[in-house]
């Protein structure tokens, strides 16, 4: 057996593909909520949940839930944390700079700027810096979760200032450069390099790199199936050795570098939090897409089982294989029920056989119980791989034209298969390309063929010397153009000839111009003449016609009829938008008597009665249209006062007093004048009876008052008189309306 030590590290997973539908995100839960419902999976207790520095309990634009299952991200549910508000990751990629929320300057991260800086020594600052951080117990030798990053500085920021993320965890056995030893563990696979925007894109690592368009390419601007992001990374697993039964501390941050715009965002996949046990099962050889998959008839594969951690005692693991791809068939030899390491063991490897068949893509699901020794309890994992058929060859070559020995490189453009390509060129090289120069036109065979047992691909491609082909142009189309407007006309492409050519452009056989595009004005019909002469003198000429286009019908949206409070008031009629014409726009509004009163877009007119009020706009092409706009005067209503009926309170109670008005405009002004008071309801405690007036001023006008009387009855009481001593005396009894002065007789004269 081998025992070598395999620690754990960044695995890309395969994306998945989906139906048209869009991301589905979720701003119901807190950072803490998010972390304990949806991030964690087995193996791991989570507490001291802080976000941004402070508690996790408090909801924030920047963290949320989301499902992916109807989405491109690869992940199908977890938790996203962005550099604004997470509702900018909602699909289609309709912007290449999208931004939404965020423009806090002020928070940052010491430990994201040092791993910014280590790639990117422009980078001065981290701001709108998403910061989840907490401390867990692992009860497992290892730490793994699954993880997307997207951004929209991708591509236009590669190798330039760009936003960056990370995963620091710190703890005992973690020595790294950041704050606390704390080490970054988002990495590119099988590498120790951080994963940024620098060193995973459409060039460095581009096995990693998903491309979403640029927010204006199809179909990511208008299928909502791609989230906003120009770019993102495939699935990654990021990974550790940790000390089972020990605390650790882990902050995942995503931050704008030097400025807040440009969304990013992290994608972490709900329940992939896991600290798992000692056995991981790895793919380490054979000709492979990614780490978790197996491509048919390309070779034997080395399927290894790694033993992680202690490797002290004898350790007893059962295994269940499920899935869609069958032992004995679609792989071979079948796995065992059961896998002993003895002391000191590392690793147990299978070499599988993967026959080639049409059943497309299959599955071996492993599901591993085994008893982690220092947590003293039994740990049940589960890991997935993949058997695929290798993509078939492909091979695009075009013929050359070419001069009589000048040296031509043939190079196929080739994909597909595994990578591992074998070249025949019928000149007997074995080389992606050659360099050939022949004398007469000469056609060259060119085979490609993979190590997997793929049909191979052959392919001719002509070398064409003079003498040269009959020139052919190709114009620009026959174009019609707006009113006032103008239009290059151009040679768009010469075949034949020698390659080297010289234009002219002739129109009712007067020349206009020796270039090869031309630019003419909106007018009468008119055939434009191109002729091409090419280096050994032959001649070619076709012809196009431009005339004037027609421009849509102007189209008028102006303010609504408009009801207007009161006669004598004035309001504001106006043009709220036109369409059409050539766009540049005339406007006359006229009164019911045809007397025009304004020659811009708005007018401000008088409603002394009910009146049609009539807008023309005209454009510079002579397109015509109008519309009209309603003025009216409701009839007012008197006013009408509604009161507190009169009524008789205790002395000291407290009473409202309610004043409900109706009729007129419904614009009123109310006052309590006694009171001071603007309000319908009041609240009084009248020591004596009291009549309250209200006084009700409308918009257009009226006038109304009212009053409420308040009767106030006194509270009366009984009296005791109670001998104390030879001076002492005192009530009892209820409370007076207002304070008194009691004289008693004492039959003695005092």
């Amino acid at each position: 057996m081998s025992h070598r030590y395999i620690p754990l590290v960044l695995f890309s997973v395969m994306l998945s593909t989906f139906a048209e539908a869009q991301l589905v995100i979720n701003t119901t839960q807190t950072p803490a909520q998010l972390v304990q419902n949806v991030l964690l999976g087995g193996g791991v207790t989570a507490t001291n949940i802080q976000f941004n520095g402070g508690p996790g309990n408090i909801l924030t634009e920047q963290a949320a839930e989301f499902n992916s299952s109807a989405a491109n991200v690869g992940i199908p549910a977890g938790l996203i944390l962005a550099t604004g508000d997470v509702m900018n990751a909602m699909g289609p990629n309709n912007s290449g700079s999208s931004s939404l929320g965020g423009g806090n300057f002020g928070q940052g991260d010491p430990d994201l700027l040092q791993l910014a800086q280590s790639t990117g020594s422009n980078v001065t600052s981290i701001n709108d810096a998403a910061i989840l951080e907490f401390d867990f117990l692992v009860t497992g030798d290892s730490l793994k979760f699954n993880f997307v990053f997207a951004s929209d500085e991708y591509l236009e920021f590669v190798n330039s200032i760009n936003d960056a993320f990370g995963f620091f965890l710190s703890g005992p056995g973690i020595n790294g450069p950041f704050s606390n030893n704390a080490a970054n563990i988002a990495l590119i696979p099988g590498t120790v390099d951080p994963v940024t925007i620098n060193s995973v894109n459409d060039v460095t690592n581009p096995q990693f790199y998903v491309d979403n368009g640029n927010g204006t390419t199809a179909p990511f601007n208008t299928n909502p199936t791609y989230i906003q992001y120009d770019g993102m990374t495939v699935v990654m697993q990021a990974g550790a050795q940790v000390i089972c039964g020990e605390t650790y501390h882990i902050k995942i941050v995503v931050g704008d570098a030097n400025d807040t715009v440009w969304d990013s965002a992290v994608f972490l996949e709900a329940g992939s939090f896991v600290s798992t046990g000692q056995v991981l099962p790895q793919l380490t050889s054979g000709v492979l897409l990614n780490d978790s998959t197996m491509l048919e008839a390309c070779g034997v594969v080395d399927f290894t089982m790694y033993r992680i951690g202690d490797t002290t005692n004898t350790d007893t693991i059962q295994l269940t294989v499920s899935g869609t791809a069958t032992a004995g068939v679609d792989y071979s030899p079948a796995f065992p029920n059961q896998l002993i390491f003895q002391p000191g063991d590392t690793a147990i490897t299978f070499l599988l056989n993967v026959p080639s068949d049409p059943d497309g893509l299959e599955t071996i699901v492993f599901d591993i119980e085994q008893l982690i020794q220092c947590a003293g309890q039994i740990i049940q994992t589960q890991y997935t791989f993949y058997i695929d058929s290798p993509p078939p060859l492909n091979v695009i070559a075009n013929d050359v034209l070419s001069d009589c020995n000048q040296v031509e490189v043939l190079a196929p453009l080739i994909s597909g298969g595994s990578g591992n390509y074998l070249h025949a060129w019928s000149t007997g090289a074995t080389t992606p390309s050659i360099s050939v120069s022949p004398g007469t036109t000469t056609t060259y065979t060119y085979t490609l063929s993979d190590t997997c047992a793929i049909a191979p691909v052959t392919v001719d491609i002509t070398v064409d010397v003079p003498v040269y082909a009959p020139m052919e142009l190709t114009l620009t189309p026959d174009t019609a153009i707006p009113c006032l407007g103008n239009a290059d006309l151009t040679v768009l492409n010469v075949i034949g000839g020698d390659g080297t050519f010289q234009y002219a452009w002739s129109a009712n056989g007067a020349p206009i111009s020796n270039t090869q595009t031309i630019n003419v004005q909106a007018g009468a019909p008119t055939y434009y003449v191109a002729t091409v002469t090419d280096g050994c003198g032959s001649v070619v000429s076709d012809s196009l016609l431009a005339t004037t286009a027609p421009l849509p019908e102007i189209e008028i949206t102006t303010t609504p009829d408009v009801t207007v409070l009161c006669e004598g008031d004035t309001t504001l009629l106006e043009v709220l938008s036109v369409t059409g014409g050539n766009g540049v726009y005339s406007y006359v509004w006229t009164n019911g008597q045809g007397v025009v009163i304004s020659n811009t877009t708005t007018v401000e007119v008088g409603v002394p009665t009910d009146h049609i009020y009539t807008v023309t706009v005209s454009d510079q092409c002579g397109y015509v249209s109008d519309t009209t706009v309603t003025t009216f005067i409701p009839q007012p209503q008197p006013l009408a006062i509604q009161m507190t009926p009169d009524g008789t309170i205790c002395y000291g109670d407290p009473i409202e007093l309610s004043a409900q008005v109706s009729g007129g405009s419904g614009v009123y002004y109310l006052e309590w004048p006694s009171l001071g008071a603007t309000d319908p309801i009041v609240e009084v405690t009248p020591l004596q009876e009291t009549t309250y007036v209200v006084n009700v001023y409308e918009e257009c006008g009226l006038f109304a008052t009212a009053e409420v009387t308040i009767d106030v009855e006194p509270t009366t009481a009984e009296i005791v008189a109670t001998s104390q001593g030879q001076d002492d005396w005192y009530l009892q009894g209820a409370a007076y309306p207002v304070p008194q002065y009691y004289f008693w007789d004492l039959g003695d004269g005092t």
